[in-house]
């Protein structure tokens, strides 16, 4: 037989193997896959997942994957609310702070950011203008807290008719972006970053912090997404420590709301979400761990970061360009590309962050 027969003879059966083995892996049902999501990046994720799923991913060289998408936030996983088992867990959580990560210890962190999203003061300029006293002071705890402490506004220079101080942040016991927010507010009256050692716990703190809890309306009215409630103007909440990112996708509805612009400001003491990628500590199979590598690789791409940067998340280690459509719409109102100057803030122990919600808990209405 001549050589170049047994060429063509061996391409033949070459490309008839790779047909086979496509067919093979084109009629195996994917192995399935769950992936916890704050509620803070799920539209990212969802979009991710979604292209990453249509992207028919195989591991292992033979084994089809798929992934589902299931929101939760970070309080209900580390305070083990959910009944996670060893057969019932998801492979791998994409939780919004590395604190929670740290708290929860079922799981080991894989990627330790794929975003990062900052607090940021929001309110009406005119109530903003009152509380700072036109700007003399700047938009932030102390501002608020003395209107808060005030109680009327009549008592802090403003009209008689808007009555009280209605402020919003997330429920703290609930969502970890509110008790992101009660860190800030802990570092600032503290004058530190480093807030361990028993600056929650402070009685001094928690009298000064009092106020600015029974500002808020109700919480249950403001839901997950307060920037959201507040587009129904400043009879919902009239200022706000948030996400930037929710402040991002609402911005629309908050300076159409007519009659009052809106202000931004970025706290002195900064308690950043970062967006960890952790994994199951103990997975059920071998191919588990090989799935969550995959999701990770994907997620770090630069085009799902980019479609990040889309949603109103930072990337994780550098700041969006200023082509990013919903940051370039939100600079007029005091959003930076690069926010300086504010102070890190470090989480307590786990101790003492649950000892902060429980004392939020017995204050809140």
């Amino acid at each position: 037989m001549r050589a170049g027969t047994i060429i063509v003879i061996i391409f033949v059966l070459v490309a008839a193997a790779v047909v086979g083995v496509s067919q093979f892996l084109q009629n195996q049902p994917p192995a399935e896959f769950t992936v916890v999501v704050n509620p803070l990046a799920e539209d990212w994720l969802r979009d991710a997942v979604a292209r990453f799923n249509d992207s028919q991913p195989v591991v292992n060289a033979t084994q089809r994957i798929r992934f589902n998408v299931t929101v939760m936030d970070d309080i209900a996983i580390w305070q083990n609310t959910p009944n996670f088992t060893l057969e019932n867990h998801p492979a791998a959580w994409l939780a919004s702070s590395g604190a929670s990560v740290t708290y929860a210890e079922r799981f080991d962190p894989l990627i330790p950011s794929l975003a990062r999203t900052p607090l940021v003061w929001g309110g009406y300029t005119s109530r903003v203008d009152v509380a700072t006293d036109e700007g003399a002071m700047p938009f932030d705890w102390q501002a608020v807290q003395q209107v808060a402490d005030a109680e009327a506004w009549s008592s802090a220079g403003g009209p008689r008719n808007w009555q009280f101080l209605k402020l919003a942040f997330p429920k703290a016991d609930m969502n970890m972006s509110g008790l992101a927010v009660l860190f800030s507010g802990t570092a600032t009256y503290a004058e530190n970053g480093d807030i361990s050692g028993g600056a929650t716990r402070d009685g001094a703190f928690r009298n000064w912090m009092a106020p600015m809890i029974d500002a808020v309306p109700n919480f249950q009215t403001l839901g997950t997404d307060p920037a959201a409630a507040m587009t129904r103007g400043p009879s919902t909440a009239e200022m706000a420590l948030l996400p930037e990112s929710q402040w991002l996708n609402n911005l629309r509805g908050l300076i159409d709301e007519g009659g009052d612009s809106f202000i931004f400001s970025y706290p002195a003491y900064q308690f950043e979400l970062d967006f960890p990628l952790a994994r199951w500590r103990s997975p059920a199979s071998e191919i588990e761990p090989l799935a969550v590598q995959a999701l990770a690789d994907w997620l770090a791409q630069p085009e799902q970061q980019n479609r990040a940067v889309a949603h109103g998340l930072r990337p994780p280690t550098s700041e969006p360009d200023e082509t990013a459509s919903l940051f370039a719409a939100a600079a007029p109102y005091g959003i930076v590309l690069e926010p300086a100057g504010s102070t890190p803030v470090q989480a307590p122990s786990r101790t003492e962050a649950a000892a902060l919600l429980q004392w939020f808990t017995n204050t809140a209405r």
